[in-house]
């Protein structure tokens, strides 16, 4: 049996290695770790892929948002997805703003919807507000439906828009 020190060690050796591979904006490295069974070392990784990222792990983190089994990490796979701004991201977060048990996920997907600003997704955010059964996830699709009504009469050229992401 593990101990939390043996974890700890072993965390930052992964951690010690992320930040070389890091450098080198290693991408494939960073969706490897999508799967590690460390949830921290998953966080992490997807904090990296925000950075480093481009339309190619939208597919990777897409399956973590809909299949990992920590929420914590679930949330920071829709976080990432909104960050990276794809729409292609969009068939992930609808799902997930629809169907994840956890009220954390289904909060985030609807701000990362928001975020990317696709007026396709209107009638995902209309129904989460009126049938899902927890206020902080509603109200996070009427801030995102705001977001949407706002890019949609001033576009994203100005830096507030970019910024904000509405």
């Amino acid at each position: 049996m593990r101990t939390l020190s043996d974890l700890l060690v072993e965390r930052v050796e992964t951690l010690t290695r992320m930040e070389q591979m890091f450098k080198s904006k290693n991408r494939d490295f960073f969706v490897s770790l999508l799967t590690n069974p460390d949830r921290v070392i998953r966080i992490r990784a997807l904090s990296v892929l925000e950075v480093i990222g481009d339309a190619s792990v939208i597919e990777p983190v897409g399956q973590v948002l809909l299949k990992d089994t920590d929420p914590v990490v679930r949330h920071e796979a829709a976080y990432v997805l909104g960050q990276l701004g794809y729409s292609v991201a969009l068939r992930f977060l609808e799902r997930a703003v629809q169907e994840d048990r956890e009220p954390i996920v289904r909060h985030e997907s609807a701000v990362a919807i928001g975020v990317i600003g696709n007026q396709t997704s209107r009638r995902v955010l209309e129904k989460v507000i009126a049938e899902d059964r927890e206020e902080i996830v509603r109200f996070s699709a009427e801030i995102a439906l705001t977001n949407l009504d706002y890019l949609a009469s001033h576009g994203r050229d100005s830096e507030f828009s970019k910024l904000t992401g509405g």
